[in-house]
């Protein structure tokens, strides 16, 4: 009987094909139960049915694609354990597994049925097929327990093609609960255009991997060991042939790694794959090793996946598990899967149509500062990608945190509101999760990071959201550039070093986890933890380059580059570590047969880091070992193990020095000092001269301390805590023990330190522990046209000195209250800040106030003495920051007829409509809040109306009031009158509530 489906919302494309598994949450897909184990698949798109084969029940299931109901069966031998179709639709080849116990019982066979008349015949076998796949020839390659061979459908002629030894498959009968992969152990399939055949199977001891080429008619094989098993146990290739899939891995065609899908279990009955490379994406289920301490069954979960590195872009329920092989159709927009009832249909191509929930932001920052302690609200939008209206409820727990409201249905904004005063106690950085959830979405959403920051002025640093798992940062020592791994999302961010803004993505294989710059200074070399290549990216160009190819069954998770060599750590499928050295020139790495005189066998969690004059490569492993490869003499010349283990920073210097953890080491890697650890766990170092910077951390919701070293004596100078923690050294599952972190950078231009920090990266000035003097306000004026006086709302600009250490501007919206360091005050209100520098801040005044007011600024050089100014209920200015050609500081006055500047070779016409641009025109109705863009719908009307004047002449007055979108710019729509007066310096004048401003413009006929 088929699984009642229904469908969640008015989608067409849709209907039928959603359904509710579970009574919390919708899945996607259809099932159709078969009364039996499914072990194989085939589609006939022509007869509009795809064939399963019913393991168990001694049937082939014919299921209409139509109703996705069972039409018919066919009765065929016992066990049809696969099943394939000929290219020219005439046959289905079906294998039967017939390894029985009892002696001289032999049930091998192969069914052929001519589908035009559904006639039959069955060919026996010697040796029990374990799987079929047709070439492009017609005739179907047959994996048996102990050969391959080559089958006509037509004459039944079988050619033998190569032998296979001791492939492994379970005898007949089997223990109960076994499933037909688990029993048959193999899987077999051919590309789409039939040219090359892919197969996986069980040997008594590892498995094996084999290609065929069809045309060539060429066999090639490779046999291993894994650990997880390789499942689950399916073959999926691309359509052309050029990459596929096997079990857990991603493999091109001479069966090098390029990516695999990690913490999986290896089962080889659940789970399954399929490629559409033309789209650059897999669709695949992996049943994932890591609990989730919750005790539930986990969810099965379809992942669409990047083709390129199995970066995970959705996740998706399913109604039950997979379990065997799946198959796109032509279009590419419908996969057919074994599942744990029969076979599950998967309208991939509607996935976008499909209900979903997900946050526009993967992260919000909170910044609460001295300034400000006040209740800090964010927008968050909560949408369906799909365009569609779906339920959603949003959690958190933790203290201080509310959101408004907490269910709904998409596209809504919420707010979530933190309240500072809860988390007063904390001065670094709290991460909290807000959980989505839903019963009609069919994807798992992600949660949403709330970053809250309570910093003390005296903390420094900027900290820029970047939102994922960061793993390493690594300076350009020839440009002024910095480089972040983001590891969940297999990505090299690339940041200007001057502005601290990212200005590149480039996309790596999967799980990178540690960078190097060849000594050219060319190339950036990625390493990886679930790949067996090392990506190459050209530094001038930013393009992806041919990759270091790594031996089979090494992953390169740590590369470092000195003058003579490239070398790689691996981490070898048996667990332990290697080096690896690299070959540019072939890209290949080999590995080296002794580190010297040592063996070439290291600890699986070890690092690499090479001195930036490329003289030796520093080898740090957990277990307390470390060892030093001399680039003059091209070997490893020293390994010593002092210490019962090691983690957290590892560096190399210029001057034969070295950190590992918390010890100096030196140029023979002997201990000659023991840095402090009152101030937290060792989390970064970098060399600078013949010292360097030290970043610890006492904690991830604590302030992280940075400080200069003195070499000489292992001692820190002017510890300073920073704006929060940096990353921590964590726990590595695959060891359990605590893994080693590169979170410290020096910029080549000697401007600034970086670090990875808990909520992205933070940023120090050079200086960052030099005395600062208090700062002093000299002077407050309107920021359009710098003069006196200002109005609430409006946008001012402070001109004094010590205003920050760092220039800085800032694109987050609502403004923030504290920038650069610094944070500002108007009579004990919060101001929002746009800009700051050593002498100069940008901010918006608050719209609810009037009279006289004073500034104070606090820095980490101090506070300001009181800065008493007087606020006007209208002060408009005009702004002058235009641009026409050679001309600058121009008004912003434009003509509304081709939206240029008003200047001498554009001038007004007597009839046009004009657009001022202003600052400081007061109150609006409704009221906006300072420091939030200014309202589309409705829109923010000025409470006092201006009047606006050409030569005397009143303008008709169309619109007064903020710029729809802006933050603190005010717009003035008006019709200039027929009878103004003509000339080259016509005075435009704009009076308000005792306030005015004039400037002259050219007025012509």
């Amino acid at each position: 009987m088929r699984r009642t489906v229904f469908s969640l919302r008015p989608v067409p494309l849709l209907a039928g094909w959603l359904c509710a598994a579970a009574a919390y949450a919708a899945t996607f897909g259809a099932v159709v139960p078969i009364g039996g184990h499914a072990s194989d698949l085939a589609l006939d798109e022509a007869r509009g049915v795809v064939y399963v084969a019913n393991f168990t029940a001694n049937r082939v299931e014919v299921i209409s694609l139509q109703d996705r109901t069972v039409r018919t069966s066919f009765n065929v031998a016992p066990q049809p354990g696969a099943l394939a179709i000929s290219p020219d639709r005439r046959y289905l080849v079906v294998a039967h597994y017939g390894a029985w116990t009892a002696p001289g019982t032999n049930r091998n066979a192969l069914t052929v049925i001519r589908l035009d008349d559904n006639s039959r015949q069955t060919f026996a076998m010697g040796f029990a097929p374990l799987g079929v796949a047709f070439g492009a020839d017609g005739l179907a390659l047959v994996v048996t327990d102990s050969d391959l061979v080559l089958f006509d459908p037509v004459s039944g002629i079988m050619q033998p093609v190569g032998n296979l030894v001791d492939l492994a498959a379970q005898v007949l009968p089997v223990p109960q609960g076994s499933m037909p992969p688990t029993i048959l152990t193999a899987s077999v399939a051919a590309s789409g255009d039939g040219m090359q055949i892919y197969g996986l199977a069980s040997l008594e001891e590892g498995v094996i991997r084999y290609h065929y080429d069809v045309r060539r008619r060429l066999l090639t094989s490779f046999a291993f060991t894994a650990s997880p098993p390789v499942g689950p146990r399916v073959i999926s290739p691309s359509r052309d042939g050029s990459s596929y899939l096997a079990g857990w891995g991603l493999f091109d065609p001479d069966n090098r790694l390029i990516s695999q899908f990690p913490n999986t279990t290896g089962a080889l009955e659940r789970g399954s794959h399929a490629i559409d490379m033309d789209a650059g994406v897999i669709y695949a289920q992996f049943p994932s090793a890591i609990s989730d301490d919750t005790g539930e069954p986990e969810i099965p979960t379809l992942l669409v996946l990047d083709a390129e590195n199995l970066a995970v872009r959705e996740r998706i329920r399913l109604p039950e598990n997979l379990a065997g092989r799946s198959v796109l159709n032509a279009a590419r927009d419908v996969m057919y899967s074994v599942s744990d009832s029969g076979l599950m249909v998967l309208p991939v191509g509607s996935l976008g149509a499909a209900p979903r929930v997900a946050a526009l932001h993967e992260d919000l920052v909170f910044r609460g500062n001295v300034c400000d302690r006040r209740v800090i609200t964010q927008d968050l939008a909560i949408v369906d990608p799909g365009g569609g209206a779906t339920n959603f409820v949003l959690s958190v727990d933790a203290p201080g945190i509310s959101v408004m409201p907490e269910a709904g249905t998409t596209p809504m904004i919420v707010q979530v509101r933190v309240d500072p005063a809860t988390w007063q106690n904390q001065t670094g950085t709290a991460t909290v999760l807000l959980n989505i959830h839903s019963s009609a979405a069919v994807n798992i959403p992600r949660p949403v990071r709330l970053l809250i920051n309570n910093r003390n002025p005296e903390q420094r640093g900027t900290f820029i959201n970047v939102p994922g798992k960061l793993a390493d940062i690594l300076a350009d020592p020839a440009r002024d550039r910095f480089y972040v791994l983001r590891q969940d999302r297999n990505e090299v961010l690339v940041f200007d070093g001057a502005t601290q803004t990212q200005v590149a993505v480039l996309k790596t294989y999967n799980t990178p986890t540690q960078m190097t710059i060849t000594y050219d200074h060319k190339c950036l070399l990625v390493g990886h933890d679930d790949s067996q290549f090392a990506a190459v990216f050209d530094l001038d160009t930013f393009e992806k380059q041919p990759p270091i190819i790594f031996p089979f069954g090494h992953y390169p998770r740590s590369v470092a580059a000195s003058g003579r060599a490239i070398l790689g750590l691996s981490r070898k499928a048996d667990g332990t570590g290697t080096i690896d050295v690299v070959n540019m020139a072939t890209r290949r790495a080999t590995n080296l047969p002794s580190l010297g005189v040592y063996e070439n066998k290291l600890h699986v969690n070890t690092v690499l880091a090479a001195s930036p004059n490329g003289a030796t490569i520093l080898a740090a492993s957990a277990d307390g070992s470390v060892m030093l490869y001399n680039a003059s003499a091209d070997t490893f010349t020293i390994s010593r193990k002092d210490f019962e283990e090691l983690s957290g920073a590892f560096a190399a210097s210029n001057y034969q020095m070295y950190v590992v953890d918390n010890h100096l080491l030196n140029a023979s890697l002997v201990p000659v000092g023991r840095m402090e650890s009152a101030t937290g766990a060792s989390s970064g170092f970098v060399f600078v001269d013949q010292g360097g910077f030290r970043s610890t951390t006492p904690g991830d919701a604590a302030p992280g301390v940075i400080q200069r070293m003195d070499l000489s004596s292992a001692a820190g100078i002017r510890p300073t805590r920073m704006a929060e923690a940096p990353l921590s050294p964590t726990i590595c599952s695959s060891s359990k023990v605590r893994g080693f972190t590169r979170t410290l950078a020096a910029l080549a231009s000697r401007t600034a330190v970086v670090s990875l920090t808990q909520s992205g990266i933070t940023v120090l000035p050079w200086n960052y522990d030099a005395a600062v003097a208090p700062p002093r306000i000299a002077q407050l004026v309107n920021a359009a046209d710098m003069s006196l006086p200002v109005a609430p709302g409006g946008l001012v600009t402070l001109w004094g000195e010590n205003f920050s250490p760092v220039n800085m501007a800032t694109q987050e919206v609502p403004l923030p209250t504290a920038l650069g360091e610094s944070c500002l005050t108007v009579n004990g209100v919060a101001v929002p800040m746009l800009y700051v520098s050593s002498n100069q801040i940008n901010a918006q005044l608050p719209f609810n106030m009037d009279g006289q007011a004073m500034l104070v600024l606090h820095t980490p050089g101090g506070t300001s003495d009181s800065f008493g100014f007087t606020v006007m209920p209208a002060a408009p200015g005009v702004f002058r920051s235009g641009v026409a050609g050679p001309l600058t500081n121009l008004p912003t006055v434009l003509r509304a007829v081709n939206g240029e500047l008003v200047t001498g070779s554009n001038p007004i016409h007597p009839g046009d409509r004009i657009v001022i641009y202003a600052a400081g025109l007061g109150p609006t109705e409704p009221a906006v809040e300072a420091g939030v863009p200014a309202p589309c719908d409705p829109l923010a009307r000025v409470v006092i109306e201006p009047t606006v004047t050409l030569g005397g002449v009143q303008l008709v007055l169309e619109y007064a009031g903020l710029a729809p979108g802006q933050i603190g710019v005010y717009q003035i729509n008006a019709l200039v009158p027929g009878h103004v007066p003509l000339g080259m310096e016509i005075p435009l004048s704009m009076v308000q509530g005792g306030g005015s401003t004039t400037l002259n413009v050219r007025v012509v006929d």
